[in-house]
């Protein structure tokens, strides 16, 4: 969960490269240019990228052959479909419709191409974008450029992108996994969820575990992207029924084989979601229906406190970094310790959860919205050197078309009815075993703001079977960290810190039977 933006993959592509200075540039000359093999464990990628472009982070590559060399490259994946990541894209292309393709091309995948001429003021440039689906995932190759250098680096580095680019298969492990593997659906009305059930071997009827991910579109592995290999949701299916317990795990709506629109869903969408989740399971003999228990992570927390409140078919709930407050609150801190983490300054500190309290008072007005980021945007650029300012091209072009996305990101449903849930009062009515895991180097889900608030709700609730931990080294996805920012992600093993598993499956053998 976070406020810069929620989605975690997608906002990074175009919004990087338009950012970037939109003047006119030196021409490379494309026959120098040597592209080399890559590897991007993050996005699941095989592919090339030019030798000498520099990495900015989140599969994007930039060329930099002069300080306004606005050439980009960007090399991600998405689990989600093809149209729905289009229209996701279409603010940051500064297009209110999809564009019409282009054709198609044969790779490795099959893709499907557009080209889209984008205009802020008098800066022009263009852009080549291709999409290609594969089992539930969907590839972006995105190259921009100025105009005169378009049809030179379409042909020397987009089209070989597009022939190279391989998704990275699955690790097949030559070990039999000592546990049964099954792919279900489920309905929640007009939406079908796609998703993995795992059980024991053991006999049945089984305790049950159904995983609810946090913010942004998840699939069922709670895969991140942006250079992220941890697959939390992997991780627990994994850990939890090789100690006697299952697990469902499902792709969110509108992402890989879900059905439905994620991006026009509301925190209570995902919560009816879940709670289909558990009537699912009702259904099966192997489940024990008085042992069927939900765990969230960070938003999929609220969901937890919802249904705890709510559902006489919930038994237990795992809450790991899930909001003990509202939205609103757990976002202006999230904000401080954000940037805190990545080294700001308290004057930009101050500066940037000024803006987050103004803007939350408007999220009903999108003229104002993007009112307000205009005149936040122009006060940051003035605070830029002149050497900085120089790299931003038009800064009031930019201003404007930075204002017109945040317009259009942040009066939607979605962020409303976030920041205005207040979890509280519904921990407050939960009275079924609860345990709370909090990181201690989380900087989006703080622990001290939101571990006490949880556990004085439970107290309310005259809740008897609660705990609530707090891991002092893990950041928001529980990994061993040091700082706990965003940018260390990445960084770290694509495994949790040593005491997460343990600590949760001594919890749940308290709570349920688990067959030996």
């Amino acid at each position: 969960m976070k406020f810069v933006s929620r989605w975690l993959l997608l906002a990074v592509v175009v919004c990087a490269a338009l950012v970037a200075p939109l003047a006119a540039q030196e021409a490379a000359d494309p026959e120098v240019i040597t592209l080399i093999p890559h590897t991007d464990e993050g996005y699941g990628i095989e592919t090339v990228i030019p030798e000498g472009w520099t990495e900015a982070g989140n599969g994007i590559y930039m060329r930099s052959a002069s300080p306004t060399d606005t050439t980009v490259l960007a090399q991600q994946a998405a689990p989600m479909n093809a149209e729905s990541l289009l229209s996701a894209l279409l603010p940051q292309l500064a297009l209110t419709e999809a564009p019409e393709s282009v054709g198609s091309y044969s790779g490795v995948l099959e893709w499907t191409l557009y080209q889209v001429d984008v205009s802020v003021g008098a800066i022009n440039v263009s852009v080549d974008l291709a999409l290609a689906e594969a089992e539930g995932t969907t590839y972006i190759v995105l190259l921009q450029t100025a105009p005169e250098e378009y049809e030179a680096l379409h042909a020397t580095v987009f089209l070989p992108t597009l022939d190279t680019l391989t998704p990275i298969a699955a690790d097949e492990s030559d070990e039999t996994l000592p546990y049964l593997v099954e792919e279900v659906t489920f309905d929640n009305d007009d939406v079908t969820l796609a998703g993995t059930l795992t059980l024991p071997p053991t006999d049945g009827p089984h305790p049950v575990v159904v995983l609810v991910s946090g913010s942004g579109p998840q699939d069922r592995d709670e895969s991140l992207g942006g250079g992220i290999a941890i697959k939390p949701f992997r991780l627990l299916a994994d850990g939890l029924t090789r100690a006697g317990v299952a697990v469902l795990r499902y792709d969110d709506r509108g992402v890989g084989e879900s059905t439905g629109n994620f991006s026009a869903a509301l925190v209570q969408d995902f919560a009816s979601d879940a709670e289909a989740a558990i009537s699912y399971l009702l259904t099966r003999e192997d489940i024990d229906p008085d042992q069927i228990g939900l765990l969230g992570h960070s938003e999929g927390g609220l969901v937890a406190a919802m249904l705890g409140a709510s559902s006489e078919d919930l038994d237990f709930i795992v809450s790991l970094a899930g909001p003990g407050v509202n939205g609103r609150d757990v976002l202006l801190l999230q904000n401080e310790l954000l940037l805190r983490a990545e080294g700001a300054t308290q004057e930009q500190i101050d500066a940037q959860v000024g803006f987050v309290e103004a803007l939350m008072e408007v999220l009903d007005d999108p003229e104002a919205i993007e009112e307000l980021t205009y005149e936040f945007a122009l006060e940051q650029a003035a605070l830029l050197s002149e050497e900085e300012r120089a790299s931003v091209g038009d800064v009031e072009q930019y201003a404007r078309a930075a204002a017109q996305q945040t317009a259009q990101q942040y009066s939607a449903g979605w962020f409303s009815s976030f920041i205005n849930y207040d979890p509280s009062p519904d921990w407050a009515q939960t009275t079924i075993p609860v345990l709370a895991i909090f990181g201690g180097k989380d900087v989006q889900v703080d622990a001290e703001q939101n571990g006490p608030a949880i556990e004085a709700a439970l107290e309310e609730a005259g809740n008897e079977n609660y705990e609530v931990v707090v891991l002092p080294d893990a950041n928001h996805l529980f990994q061993q960290a040091e700082t706990g920012g965003l940018s260390e992600y990445g960084t770290l093993p694509a495994e949790f810190t040593p005491e997460l598993l343990p600590t949760l499956i001594e919890w749940l053998e308290s709570v349920v039977t688990i067959a030996e």
